[in-house]
Parts: structure tokens; sequence; C-alpha cells
């Protein structure tokens, strides 16, 4: 009971709990099929797994699977939603309209219109009595009953009343919430931290939290108190502790206790909330309609003489006389302006776009992938993603192509295996025998 949702999280807790069990083969049996890779494959219109050398582990009897979520996985038979664990074994009885992702070690299910939720052994724990019930955050889930909002704990005790319009998750224990017609926070008891009179608030997920009254934004701490008055156009999210500020055409900076650490006096540029935010410690702002470089303290990094500046790094993208180019943090161009479209520079690798065609260069600006193809995406594992008219691939970081491109559609699965469809047809290929493990009958023989 203790370790049925087969996942490695439960199965450390039970050894921690229980350390003198006498039958630790089982767990060690259980802890392995929980690291498996779990693969979706498809069998005369049914679903199962596989795991990464093409064994079936998972019979295909449903009508559609969804991947493995810590160590269970949501399934559809005869039109209802369960959860199976990682050897099979059904966790959640699939005798749901709907079955959402665990929260908590609890997931929130639904038939014939109604909610409740089910802990991680697949057992009922809140009634089937809601209209809806939400992610479980901080022990509490809002639910609807009757129409109004209100909050529940993992075993459907009440624990804030239903009397509000909508409701949000909780966050450092407290939560948004909306009464006539007006949003406010409340904490877990439901007492009231932010009055209910603004026309948005944000989640309250760090020391502060952007609001809107009047049309206008500023920011309220967690304890509803005002730090920035509501009196700016626009405030962005908190990225790296700060935030930009917009009041009409100037901008600048705001940190989370409300203080202006960049003043407001940079010209909002058009479009600046699409590209202002900060990004990796630096903001791009703007003066004379030229696109410059600071870093948090307000110092220049690159000065205002560029078009464009692309997501700031190490090396960062800058555009001139309809060119990219890379700058490093010293300002000097390390890659000259010659590209039609520069990508983020990501562990010392970037996307280039000339004409039609893409391709990857290092931060030296040695083109490792030609500009040879019509797509070209960043995937995992240092992968990415190419297409030419012929198809999609794979393509590694020093431009080989690890398979065909003559896919309809790839995605990388694990650092060694891709899968692949092509005609509505699906199979893996392992990368580094550049073999299909698996493939569904029909798939045809391309070459690999």
């Amino acid at each position: 009971l203790h370790t049925r949702d087969l996942s490695v999280g439960s199965i450390t807790r039970f050894l921690q709990t229980y350390p003198d069990y006498p039958f630790v083969e089982e767990l060690v049996d259980d802890y392995k099929a929980a690291s498996m890779v779990l693969l979706p494959f498809r069998r005369d219109g049914k679903w199962g797994f596989l795991d990464d050398t093409g064994t079936e582990r998972i019979k295909a009897e449903y009508e559609w699977v969804e991947p493995f979520i810590g160590g269970q996985a949501v399934v559809g038979r005869d039109g209802l939603a369960g959860t199976i664990n990682r050897l099979g074994r059904v966790v959640v009885p699939v005798a749901y309209d709907l079955v959402m992702d665990p929260a908590e070690g609890t997931s929130t299910v639904e038939r014939d219109g109604r909610a409740g939720a089910v802990d991680r052994n697949g057992e009922l724990v809140v009634p089937m009595m809601y209209e809806d019930v939400g992610y479980f955050s901080e022990g509490l889930a809002f639910a609807v009953k009757d129409g109004a909002y209100g909050y529940i704990d993992p075993r459907g005790g009440v624990a804030v009343p239903f009397r509000y319009e909508a409701a949000g998750t909780f966050h450092n224990g407290l939560a948004v919430v909306k009464q006539q017609g007006a949003y406010g926070v409340v904490d877990t008891r439901g007492n009231v931290v932010l009055p209910m009179e603004h026309e948005w608030v944000e989640d309250l997920t760090g020391p502060a939290a952007r609001v809107r009254k009047a049309g206008r934004m500023g920011l309220v701490d967690r304890y509803g108190q005002e730090l920035l008055e509501a009196k700016y156009t626009h405030i962005g999210p908190f990225v790296d502790g700060l935030a930009l500020v917009v009041d009409d055409r100037k901008a600048g900076y705001v940190d989370q206790r409300g203080t202006l650490v960049v003043p407001l006096q940079y010209e909002a540029g058009d479009g600046i909330t699409t590209w202002g935010d900060p990004h990796r410690g630096y903001m791009r702002v703007q003066q004379n309609g030229r696109r410059c470089l600071i870093d948090r303290t307000g110092r220049t990094v690159l000065p205002c003489q560029y078009a464009e500046i692309g997501p700031p790094g190490r090396y960062t993208p800058v555009r001139r006389r309809g060119k990219w180019g890379y700058a490093d943090q010293r300002g000097d161009l390390v890659v000259p302006e010659r590209y039609d479209q520069a990508g983020e520079m990501i562990d010392g690798l970037a996307r280039v776009r000339n004409g039609d065609h893409f391709g990857v260069i290092d931060s030296t600006g040695r083109e490792v992938t030609p500009l040879l193809y019509a797509r070209l995406e960043r995937a995992a594992h240092g992968l990415w993603t190419a297409g030419t008219g012929a198809g999609l691939g794979v393509v590694d970081g020093t431009g080989k192509e690890r398979t065909a491109l003559v896919y309809d559609a790839v995605q990388v699965e694990t650092p060694t295996v891709v899968r692949v469809e092509r005609d509505d047809r699906i199979g893996y290929i392992d990368l580094d025998s550049g073999r299909f493990i698996w493939r569904e009958p029909g798939f045809g023989d391309e070459p690999e």
C-alpha cells in the first residue's frame, strides 16, 4: 500500500520509515522498475509502454496513454481514465472522466460533472461532491460548491468557507480570491490580507506581487502592504529579483522591496513589454532610439548603438545595419554582424539564419551546423530537431545528423532515444546505433 504508486520517492520514504523491512529484495526490484524509461507504443490501435531497449513492459490494452509523471501514467479505456504504475498495475481505477496530474500526493478526479480527489494509492479521499477541485498546494486546494469557491484539505474538510466568485492556488500561505467583482488575498484561515479592491492581483509566489487598480499597476508585499503605488502603465514579472517598470514613455527597474534601483530614465521603446524584462542579470534599455545593455547596478555593458539586442548573456546577439552578430560582456564584437537572425547563445551554441536557412554557430562564430535547414529547433540533451523539404530529423551539437531527415515529427525522449513519426505511424530510434529499437507495423523501411 505504501509504495503502490511505484515512484522512487515513495519507495525511499518507505525505507526511511521502516528500515527493518525484511523483504528488501522486493523493494530493489520495485526501485529498478521505478527508474525505468518507459515509452508509449501502439499495437492494433491500443497503447502500452516499452523500455528504451524496445522490450514491451506494459501490454498495449489502452485507448490512449500519457507519459509517466513520477510513478504513474494516466491511461484511458472504454472512454474513462485512471492511472497505472510502472509495472502496469492499476493505481487510480479506470473509472473517471478526468484524472489530473498529482500534486502533493493527491490527484483531482472528475466523473459525471462532479469532482473529488484520490491519494497516491488511488483511494478516494475527497468525496465526489464538488463542481471543481484545483491542485493541492500547501495542504489546500480550491473547490467549487453551488457556484461558490472555498478551500478544502486533502481529506475533504472545509478549511475556508465557500464564499468567493473565484479562487487561486496557495503560495507562501496566501491565495488570490475574487469577491463582489474585485480581487484580494486571503491566508489559509480565510483572513483578508489584501482587501478586495483590485482589478487583478498576481499570485504571491515571492516577496512582492503586482496589482492593478483603475488601469494602473503597482506592487504589494506578502503582508498586503503597498510597496509601489499603483500608478504605472506596466510592471513586468520579477526576474532575478528585478522587474521592468514603465510610466507612459519612460522605463526603469524596481526590486522586490519596491525601490527603483534603475530610475525611470530610459525610453519605453516599441514592444518594450516583450524585450525589456531582465535576463540573466542584465537589462535591455533604449536611449535616443538605440538599444543598450546595462547590469543590475545600472552600469552600461553595451553602449546605446544598436537597433536591437537579443537575450543577454556571456555573448549577446546585437543588430546593426540590418544584420545580427554577437558581442561579449566587454562590448567587443566577437561574431561579425552577418546574419538575418540570431538566437540566444546557450552553452556556447546559438541558432542563426540567413535567408530561409538555419544553422548553429559557436561562441567563436564557427558554423558547427551549416546553414542548410529550413527548420531548426533546440531540443533536449544538447540535440536539435532539423528539417528540410524531405522531412525532420535530429542533429547533435557538432552538426552531425543523428537520424535521417525524413520524418513528419520527431521528439527527443532521452539522450539516446528519439521518437519519430511518419504517415501516422511511430517508432523509436537508438541514436548510438542509428537503428530502430521498435517501430509500429506499417512504418516502412526508410533509411535510418
